[in-house]
Formats: structure tokens, C-alpha cells, sequence
């Protein structure tokens, strides 16, 4: 039988470089590109490289004759991409991106005549005019230590592409490889210096993808989608550039590698696609956003009527999946591509917190964009032809139409319309193509458009292109949307309900009767009534209370109208009771002055007014007000926990920590799927968007949803995954709880604490146990918040879930204690947390988070006692709590540390194989650790046992020398390599000063008092040391003196 061996390099690695060679990219050597960084570790670009393009690529004209770039401005430009000032992480990255996009301009003489011409870093319209490199194990030196991502890919000698390898046969592979590319990114602990440059990071092993940008949260790592087997496959079986044929399936790695690092499409991505999202973060598109931007693209270079109007569309991108940006991507291309003249673009929107989100988006991504605030002032900036980018709200084109009868002809003018289905084609629509009679049109919509809409479409172009709900959920670009109807919660009499309407309905035609069930959900004003109220908000309030309450985690509770808004308000204000006690606010459009102007206020009371009049005294205006209750809730904390909302923010709000919507409303097609998307976004520790309906919406969703009234407009397929019943998750609790029990498999008796904690000691079995529990407790929380659970399952059996479950966390602690671990709160934890709290008792789970001093013989002990249970595991407490300190300081003293950590192994060893008892075994601990107490291992000169930073320094010298000269002539001068110890440490001392490490001038100094220290030295010690010795012994110096000083 064949064994097949996974390694990183082997499985994941090597057939990377391979496909990226075949693409093109030019293979360097680890030791070839530090050559080309002229031996600088802390140098991350390839000088030699750059300078070679920069002759290549670059020329200028001067009276008809093209004339090269000076080596003085040549050498210029390179320093100056090389030492722009830092100014953050994705700032840097931003003022480097606008030096490769723009170039930069320098003065050049000919026959004494002075002009700035400009020098470009990449040629972006001739690609093949660069050159592509690639390296492995790409060393750079950080502020603490060195960081040495796998493969990093170079355009022009520029670092454009990072990534990060991992083996496919390892558990969480890809987010170890993700937290890798956030480590180096951190200025303490990382090579930020790398990351100015980057535009594209890659986490990859064989079966798994994701790609972000720098600053690109872990959540919002993407998947790459792409119809290419074939494309791969032929590429594979080729020999291009060199390579050898390769008879394989294309792999996910494979197929995405192709996809992302195609010279011809990195390039296209980042000088078109690459959005600066404000200070913090670089959007890399998606790929439903790159092929909706070349498919939009390509439909607006077609004509309606030849040379006067242009063909639109509509693109229908799910709610939470990245409209706007996509938006902001369709402006950038449109400006860039070189067939349309003076192309600009009117970003429509039908309400004024749209406009002010998207005017917001373009402002962040750089774009400049004016935001019209009236017709009068839309009418100038069409005028305006130097403004690029326009948003507005449709109701302005009627004020404009009428502005002098105003058009702007233009076939270069593009028009997007943001949740088009709502007035796309209607009357202000057609005012809009009055003062715009050739633009093309693209409407985006956030939901499906219904059957009827879809007919209507089509005159507008039809689809451009679809990322569906289905889609979305999928690729995790949105959170499914678990759903529980608990209207069978209110006493209300529905049986006379529907007597009423069919007493209303006889008589009325299909048609009649269908328009008349919608109305008549607006007559159930029976949800208005107090009592009803009472009852919702007592059993939100129980409900947010029991599982979501914490300040992570926020809600919103949509009702009918503003009063009714305001009886809510009032009862939770007035919540005696502190364990059910909420924090909520409202928001609604206020009231209208305006004469005969109809809205929201037209059937509120006096109390209402008055409430809001109260309000307006306390906050000034709406807008501070609004202002206040959205940040508030949109941060962590308890401030405000649920808005109260009637229309407003269930359409175009966009907060990640939402996660509830509470349905007191009933609602309908768009306006519904709009709601419910409400709580879609990715935030840590959500997995799922909850929607508790109250009204019956959907029922118990035991049919297909098109057969629910409220989307029978809609075709079946594109409400795939639009919502899934939360019964479907409640039933997994039983089978993720024997999932945590697999992790025993083996173990006989299951009752045996040691047993089970003994077979957990690999960490890879550890980790499977880990992810298992926390799968298992997350569906557990979930259910226990639904009454579906307390249906489906017995109170004993649900007694049983519980007490488990509080028996796996407690073996978790314990594990994490006895091993040493990091107690790690990841995103999930939140939620993990609330859940003990609440179902678990207060004692029954004790977490040592104290952290312990291994060093202090009193605390160990008591730690030990504390800890109780067998020998064997107060040895493993110890034992593990030694190598986490032994693994955190390894770079103070290498050879010091590694000596215990050797020490330890063979201890730990010995026992699991049998060959110390457990009393011999936590004795041989306690041995190792008294002997790391006092800094001692055989053979340490004596007056190093107090002065470990010299001890370090002694340390490194004696392994250097040793494999240079020889183990037996180097221990014959251990006392005067002691001295040369003592010496550095006292050199290294005098030296320091306050934020040295970043002081290259101190670092430099260093570097030569050390120098000349070992050359006066080296005739003491009486072995010759030549300077490649001497170079390896100040490296290692300076690093141990950064991590000790």
C-alpha cells in the first residue's frame, strides 16, 4: 500500500511555485533575492530588480527624440518608493499604491534645459513590459524578530502578493494561515514593512482558499469562484515557461492561483478594483463584484440606439454582499477604460439615509463624489462636467426637470439606481429620463425582483448579473437567517380574524381577494393593542435577556406604527424587573410640517407628538439624535441594545453586531427580504441572523416560501436560503453532541476523568475536541432561545444537553490548565460565555485565568494542590506550564531554553511510553523545574547563574564556536567565553537608550563596539575568528539584546 505523507512544502508549496511558474512568474531562490535586497533582511523590495525596470520601462521626449532617466533619478525613484513616510499601515499602503499608479514626476536636463517629466514604477498598459518574480521562505527582519512568509510575489522587483502555505491534512489550516498574515502585519510582533506594498494576501492549502487585502479582518476573508477545471488542466499538462508537464487534477489552490495571480488579471485587479475603505482597511473585489463590473461594462460599450444611448441593466446582488462597493468599482472602471470619453456617473437612491451611506462609501474609497441637495444644486452639478461622481435622491428630478427644462444628452453619462424595484419605473423615474434622456441606466437591487418586475426589467436591458441569496450564503459573504414564527405565543383570536375576511372577501374575485388580504393586514391592528404589546415585549425581554444580552450582540424590534413604537418604548422604560431589563430606543421619521404633506405622524396621537417633542428638547435635532442611538447601538456595550423601529432602518441600515429582528409587524415581498437582511452581516461570534416573528409571517415554514403570502410573487429559486426553519438546527444538538463524544473514541470507561484528559494530550487530538464543544455549545445556546427545543425534546433530555455540556467545559478548562494553554476567547466566545452564565451554574465551571509565576516554589505548590486529581496531571500542569515559558523566551537565551525544553521532552516521554511511574514522573518535573529556577544546566560557568542576560550572550558564542572549532577545544574556554558573556552584556548595556530598537543609529553603534570588541578579543581566546564567524555572532547578539533589553 502506497503511504501518502502530507509536509507544507510538498503538498501545498512546491505545486504553487510550479502553476506560478507556468503563469509566467520567474522563480528566485531564497538566496538570489537576498542578494537582490543587497543582503538586507529589513529590505523587502528587490533594488536590483526595480533599478533594471526603471531604466527599461521609463524614457522621455524631448523635441521629438526619447532621451533615458538619469541614474541619479533613477536611483531617486527608487528611494523614494523605499522611504515614504509611515503613516499607519493601510495609509502607507495608500501613498505607495498612488506612487505605482500615478508615477512620480522628476526634473531632467538636456542642453541645459529643465523639465519634470514623469517616471512610472509599472507599466500598466504594456504588462508583459514588467517582470515577475517569485520567491520562497522570503526572510525579513521585524522590529522583535524575523518573519518568513512562504511565498511572496514581486512586479517590477515590488512586493504585489503574499502567501501563506499549509498542508491539507492539518485541522484550521487556513485560519492559522490567515492569523499568520495578521501577526505580520502588527508593528510589535510583525514585518509591517512588507505589508505597505501588498496588495493581495493568500491564505492556501490544497482543498481551501481565501484571499483579503491588508487590514482585512479574518471574517471577511473570501472565497474565489471561478469556472476554470479545464483552463487549469491544459496549463498543468503544459511545459510553458520551462516547467515540466504535470499529470494531475487541478486543485482548489490550483484553480485559484490561477484565477488571482494571472499576470493579466492581478494586474487588472489592482489598478482598477483595489478600494482604500477609509484608514483601516484595503477591499480586494469579490468575485461576484469583478464579474458583475466586466459584465456591466461590457453591456454599456453596446448600443440601444447607435452613438445616442447606451444598453443598461440590472444587477441583483443579495443584501450584504458588498452593493455599494460594487457601485464604487463600476465608477472606477468606467473612468479608467479608455473607449469612454469623459465618462460620469449619478448614483440615485430614493431616501436620504441611502444617499448619505452611499455619498459616504464613494467619500471613503476616494472617489470624488458631491452630493446633491436639491434640484436646483443637482441641475449644477450636471453642469459641472469636472465632477465625476453625483448622488442624489429620485425625488430631485422633479425639481430638476422643471429647472428651465434642463437635459444633459450626454451617451457617457451612467446612471445607478440603488433598490431600483422600488422607483425605477415609476413617475420620478421618467422625470430622471427627462433631464437624462441618453444615459444608460443600471438599477441594483439588494432582493429579487418579483415576477411581475421581471418582465419590466427586460425593457431596461434585463439582468446584467446575479449573485443570489443561495450564493451568498454559501460563499459566506452573508450569515444564514435562522427563522421561528411564535405568534401561537399571543392570545389573540385569529379564528375571528379570518371569519372577518372572509365575511369582507365573499363576492371579490381571486385577484380582489389577493389585494384585499394585504390591506386586511393592515386592519390587524389587533398587534397595536396594549395587551398584545404587553405580551411580545414581556417575551422579548425574556428572551434577549436569557441569550443575547451582554452589550456584543444587538437587536430591533420592528412594529406597525410610530405609536405603537412608543408603547414599546414606554414599557421596557418602565421595567421594574432588573433581569429582564433592556435598553431601547426608537427611531422613526419625524413629523412634517409641510402643509397637506402626508406621513408616518398622519394617524399618531398627541402622545406620540409629545414624545417626540421631548425628545427634541433633550437632543436639539433629529440628526444629533439619530446620530447618538445608531453609534451607541452599533457599538459594543449596553447602552442601547434594541431599537424600535416602523420603517426607517429595516431598508439600507447596516450594523454587523445586529442579530435579532423581532417581527411585530407584518410585512411583504421586498420590504420583508429588505427586514430580514437587516441582520445578515458577518460579525464575530454570529454565525446565524435570527428572526423572531410574532405576526406569522411565514408560519412554521413547512412549505416551499413562495407558498407564504408574503413572497408569492417571487420565483422559488431565487428564495433559496433565504431563510431556514430554526426547527431544522434545533434537531443537530443530539448529533454535535456525539460528534464531542467521538472525540473519545477508545476510551473505555468514559466516566474516567484521567483517561479522557490522558488521551487528549495531542494537541491535534486537543483541537478536534476544541472545535467539537464549541460547535456543539453554540447550536445548544441557539436552541435553548427557541421554543421549538423545549417541543422537540423532554425536559430531562434537555436537563441531559445542559449537564453535558457543563461537563465538557470544565474538562476543557482543565485540559487548558494541565497543557499549558493559552485560554484562548475567541470570537465565539461571547456567546459561550452567556450561555454558562445562564444554563450553567456560577460554580460549577471555575477558570484559572490567573496567570502563574513557574518560578515562585509557594505558588507552584498551591497551584498543585488547587489543581488536585493525579500525579500524572499535577506533572503535566507543571511540566506544560514550563514549556509555554520556555517557548515565550526562547529568544532571550536559545541555548539556555533549548537545553530544558530538551529536558522536558524526554521526561514527558518517558512517562508516556511507560517508563516512569507517576510519582517518578511529577518528581523528574519538579527536578527540571528546580533546576530552571536557579538557571542552572550542567556546565554554566558559575558567575553567569545571576546575570542571565550575559548567561545569553555566553550562550550563543559557546554554540557558535562549537560548530566552528569543535565541541572539546571550545569547552576548554568556557570560563573566557563567560568573560566575552559578561563583556557584551556590559557593552549592550551601556548603549541602550530609551526606544532604541528603533534607532538604527544605536543599533549600528552597537554593531561596531561589538565588531571591535571580538577582534581584540578573538587573540585572548586563542582561536581565530574570521569575519563570517564574527558577522553570525552579531546578528544573534542583536537579537538576543532586543528581546532581553
Amino acid at each position: 500500500m502506497t503511504k501518502i505523507g502530507y509536509s507544507e512544502h510538498n503538498d501545498s508549496q512546491q505545486p504553487a511555485i510550479e502553476v506560478l511558474s507556468k503563469l509566467g512568474w520567474q522563480y528566485l531562490s531564497p538566496e538570489e533575492a537576498l542578494a537582490h535586497r543587497n543582503g538586507m533582511l529589513s529590505n523587502v523590495v528587490l533594488d536590483n530588480v526595480l533599478v533594471e525596470q526603471l531604466m527599461k520601462i521609463n524614457s522621455f521626449e524631448y523635441k521629438g527624440k526619447q532621451y533615458p532617466f538619469s541614474n541619479s533619478t533613477v536611483q531617486a525613484a527608487v528611494n523614494n518608493i523605499k522611504n515614504l513616510p509611515d503613516s499607519g499601515l493601510v495609509q502607507t499602503n495608500r501613498a505607495i499604491h498612488q506612487e505605482l499608479t500615478l508615477g512620480k514626476s522628476y526634473n531632467e536636463t538636456i542642453a541645459g534645459d529643465q523639465k519634470a517629466y514623469t517616471l512610472r514604477y509599472i507599466d500598466w498598459e504594456n504588462i508583459e513590459n514588467n517582470v515577475f518574480h517569485v520567491t520562497e521562505e522570503f526572510t525579513v527582519e521585524g522590529s522583535r524578530e524575523k518573519r518568513r512568509p512562504d511565498l511572496v510575489l514581486f512586479v517590477n522587483g515590488i512586493p504585489f502578493v503574499i502567501i501563506e502555505n499549509k498542508r491539507r491534512d492539518k485541522n484550521n489550516s487556513i485560519s492559522e494561515a490567515i492569523s499568520q498574515h495578521l501577526r505580520n502585519q502588527k508593528y510589535e510582533e510583525g514585518i509591517p514593512r512588507l505589508f505597505h506594498y501588498a496588495k493581495l494576501l493568500m491564505a492556501v492549502q490544497p482543498n481551501e482558499v481565501k484571499y483579503g487585502g491588508v487590514g482585512t479582518p479574518e471574517k471577511f476573508w473570501s472565497v474565489w469562484k471561478e469556472d476554470n477545471e479545464k483552463e487549469v488542466q491544459k496549463l498543468l499538462l503544459s511545459k510553458l515557461n520551462r516547467t515540466e508537464s504535470n499529470d494531475r487534477l487541478p486543485t482548489v489552490q490550483d484553480r485559484n492561483l490561477v484565477s488571482l495571480c494571472a499576470k493579466s488579471r492581478l494586474m487588472d485587479m489592482v489598478y482598477k478594483y483595489l478600494i482604500y475603505d477609509g484608514p483601516a482597511t484595503i477591499i480586494v473585489p469579490r468575485y461576484q463584484q469583478y464579474f458583475a463590473v466586466i459584465s456591466t461594462v461590457e453591456r454599456v460599450k453596446q448600443w440601444e440606439v447607435k452613438d445616442q444611448k447606451r444598453r443598461g441593466g440590472v444587477v441583483w446582488h443579495t443584501t450584504g454582499s458588498g452593493k455599494s462597493l460594487t457601485m464604487v468599482m463600476i465608477s472606477k472602471v468606467l473612468a479608467l477604460d479608455t473607449d469612454i470619453a469623459f465618462p460620469r456617473v449619478v448614483v440615485v437612491t430614493d431616501r436620504k439615509d441611502l444617499d448619505r451611506q452611499i455619498y459616504d462609501t464613494f467619500s471613503n474609497c476616494d472617489k470624488n463624489v458631491e452630493k446633491a441637495a436639491s434640484g436646483t444644486h443637482l441641475v449644477e452639478l450636471l453642469k459641472d462636467k469636472g465632477v465625476e461622481v453625483i448622488t442624489t435622491i429620485i425625488d430631485k428630478f422633479e425639481t430638476a426637470s422643471r429647472t428651465g427644462g434642463y437635459k444633459d444628452e450626454s451617451s457617457n453619462l451612467f446612471v445607478l439606481v440603488d433598490e431600483s424595484h422600488r422607483g425605477h419605473y415609476g413617475p420620478s423615474h421618467a422625470m430622471m429620463k427627462k433631464v437624462l434622456p441618453n444615459a444608460s441606466y443600471i438599477g441594483f437591487t439588494g432582493t429579487p425582483l418579483m415576477k411581475s418586475e421581471k418582465s419590466t426589467a427586460k425593457k431596461f436591458g434585463g439582468f446584467i448579473h446575479k449573485y443570489t441569496i443561495d450564493q451568498a450564503v454559501r460563499d459566506e459573504a452573508v450569515l444564514p437567517l435562522l427563522y421561528e414564527g411564535r405568534q401561537t405565543l399571543l392570545t389573540i383570536n385569529t379564528a375571528q380574524l379570518d371569519k372577518n375576511f372572509e365575511r369582507l372577501a365573499n363576492g371579490l374575485s381571486e385577484e380582489a381577494q389577493k389585494d384585499l388580504k394585504k390591506k386586511f393586514a393592515s386592519i390587524s391592528r389587533v398587534y397595536e393593542g396594549e395587551q398584545v404589546i404587553n405580551e411580545i415585549a414581556y417575551d422579548i425581554s425574556k428572551h434577549y435577556t436569557k441569550n443575547w444580552q451582554g452589550g456584543v450582540f444587538k437587536a430591533q424590534l420592528a412594529v406597525p406604527r410610530i405609536e405603537t413604537a412608543i408603547k414599546y418604548q414606554k414599557y421596557f422604560e418602565s421595567q421594574t424587573d432588573p433581569t429582564l431589563k433592556i435598553n431601547t430606543a426608537v427611531i422613526f421619521t419625524p413629523p412634517d410640517s409641510r402643509q397637506n404633506h402626508t406621513d408616518a405622524w398622519s394617524e399618531a396621537n398627541g402622545e406620540a407628538k409629545k414624545y417626540w417633542d421631548n425628545l427634541m428638547k433633550q437632543y436639539k435635532s433629529q440628526e444629533a439624535y439619530e446620530e447618538y442611538i445608531i453609534s451607541q447601538f452599533k457599538e459594543e456595550g449596553q447602552e442601547i441594545e434594541l431599537l424600535i423601529v416602523v420603517s426607517k432602518l429595516l431598508t439600507g441600515f447596516d450594523a454587523p453586531r445586529n442579530t435579532i429582528l423581532y417581527l411585530a409587524k407584518p410585512l411583504h415581498s421586498h420590504n420583508l427580504l429588505q427586514a430580514i437582511a437587516r441582520v445578515n452581516r458577518l460579525f464575530k461570534g454570529k454565525e446565524h441572523g435570527y428572526i423572531i416573528d410574532y405576526v406569522g409571517v411565514l408560519g412554521k415554514l413547512d412549505e416551499a416560501l413562495t407558498s407564504y403570502s408574503a413572497f408569492d410573487e417571487y420565483d422559488e429559486e431565487d428564495l433559496v436560503n433565504a431563510v431556514v426553519d430554526v426547527g431544522e438546527e434545533v434537531q443537530k444538538v443530539p448529533i454535535y453532541l456525539a460528534a464531542v463524544w467521538d472525540c473519545f473514541r477508545g476510551v473505555s470507561n468514559k466516566k474516567d476523568i484521567e483517561a479522557l484528559e490522558r488521551h487528549l494530550a495531542p494537541k491535534d487530538k486537543r483541537d478536534d475536541f476544541y472545535e467539537a464543544l464549541s460547535l456543539y455549545a453554540r447550536t445548544l445556546q441557539m436552541a435553548l432561545g427557541t421554543n421549538e427545543f423545549y417541543v422537540l425534546f423532554s425536559e430531562e433530555r434537555i436537563e441531559c444537553f445542559k449537564s453535558e455540556l457543563s461537563m465538557f467545559v470544565k474538562l476543557k478548562v482543565s485540559l487548558q490548565n494541565r497543557y499549558a494553554e493559552v485560554i484562548s476567547y475567541k470570537e465565539y466566545e461571547p456567546r459561550i460565555r452567556k450561555l454558562i452564565d445562564t444554563y450553567v451554574q456560577a460554580d460549577d465551571v471555575r477558570v484559572i485565568t490567573e496567570e502563574l509565576n513557574i518560578f515562585d516554589k509557594n505558588e507552584v505548590n498551591e497551584a498543585i494542590e488547587e489543581y488536585g486529581k493525579s500525579p500524572a496531571s499535577k506533572a503535566d500542569f507543571i511540566a506544560h506550564k514550563m514549556k509555554r515559558v520556555i517557548s515565550e523566551n526562547m529568544q532571550k537565551d536559545e541555548a539556555f531554553y533549548k537545553k530544558f525544553s530538551q529536558m522536558l521532552e524526554e521526561v514527558i516521554t518517558a512517562f508516556q511510553q511507560g517508563r516512569l511511574q507517576e510519582a517518578d514522573y511529577l518528581k523528574s518535573v519538579l527536578n527540571v523545574r528546580d533546576q530552571f529556577e536557579n538557571g542552572y544546566v550542567e556546565d554554566t560557568p558559575n558567575q553567569l547563574l545571576s546575570k542571565p542576560e550575559a548567561r545569553a550572550f555566553y550562550g550563543l558564542i559557546f554554540e557558535i564556536l562549537e560548530v566552528e572549532f569543535g565541541e572539546e577545544l571550545i569547552k576548554a574556554k568556557k570560563e573566557l567565553i563567560a568573560k566575552m558573556g559578561e563583556d557584551i552584556a556590559d557593552i549592550i548595556e551601556d548603549s541602550v537608550i530609551r526606544d532604541w530598537k528603533n534607532n538604527d543609529d544605536v543599533i549600528n553603534q552597537m554593531y561596531n563596539d561589538i565588531e571591535d570588541y571580538l577582534i581584540e578579543y578573538k587573540a585572548d581566546l586563542g582561536v581565530d575568528l574570521d569575519y563570517d564567524t564574527i558577522d553570525m555572532i552579531l546578528d544573534r547578539g542583536i537579537k538576543v539584546a532586543k528581546n532581553n533589553y
